[in-house]
């Protein structure tokens, strides 16, 4: 009866470890696309606030690459019997989960630092057009046109930052939803109430968030398939006699 139970374990633990890594497969391939997506279309998507899309992207795609090949590990460790195969698994499963404690805990003491980051990218182009209006460099309006846009806002604190007397009693057109392409200003009661600063901050935060979460439940689900993996080999010893 005892080894019927322990057959039974080991034979779900198999079938679970055959399908979370074939899963896992088809995400590191999903990652390794999103990746090379963000890096050639991401700031299309997302508001210009001066911070590079590379890193990040990079990053999604040496992570993708990691779990395509760990995966392939597991999936044929689980379906030839191959015990060495499951063990690379185990170990390079364990090194990865390592790391991305590291970056868990790195995130959580550098989580502070956004807001500072954020604030010196877009404060030079937006007091660059605030004091120069038309003439200021085009690099600098168009960074400014295209937060307000993307991220709903106006000025680094509202409607009221944009004083140059350009502007009037008016805002760029970007500050306002329903301007004409070809309008350069806009007045100021159609415009976003919100500060570009508080909306760029909230927006990276919320990515944060979302990141932090997400690493969390991967260490979670990666610590299951270790699991999986370590009940399973008792199920392979004699293959690799």
């Amino acid at each position: 009866m005892c080894e019927s139970v322990r057959g039974c374990i080991q034979g779900f633990a198999k079938v679970i470890l055959i399908i979370v890594n074939t899963i896992a497969h088809l995400s590191g391939i999903g990652l390794i696309g999103l990746g090379i997506f963000t890096m050639a279309k991401g700031k299309e998507y997302l508001p210009d606030v001066g911070i590079s899309l590379t890193t990040p992207a990079v990053c999604l795609i040496i992570l993708g690459a990691l779990l395509f090949i760990i995966s392939c590990f597991g999936c044929f460790g689980a379906i030839t019997g191959r015990l060495s195969l499951l063990n690379v698994y185990l170990v390079l499963l364990g090194i990865i989960i390592v790391l991305e404690i590291a970056v868990l805990i790195y995130g959580f003491v550098n989580k502070g630092k956004v807001e500072s980051t954020i604030k010196d990218a877009i404060t030079d182009p937006f007091t660059n057009v605030n004091e120069k209006g038309t003439s200021a460099l085009s690099i600098d309006r168009a960074t400014v046109d295209t937060i307000q846009e993307k991220a709903e806002c106006c000025g680094m604190d509202g409607p009221g930052f944009w004083t140059n007397a350009q502007f009037a009693s008016q805002v760029p057109a970007s500050c306002c939803k329903d301007s004409a392409d070809d309008e350069e200003l806009c007045d100021k009661d159609k415009a976003y109430q919100e500060g570009c600063l508080n909306s760029t901050e909230g927006l990276v935060k919320n990515a944060l968030t979302i990141i932090i979460i997400v690493i969390v439940v991967i260490v979670l689900f990666q610590l299951i398939c270790m699991a999986m993996a370590w009940c399973s080999r008792g199920d392979y010893e004699s293959v690799d006699a």
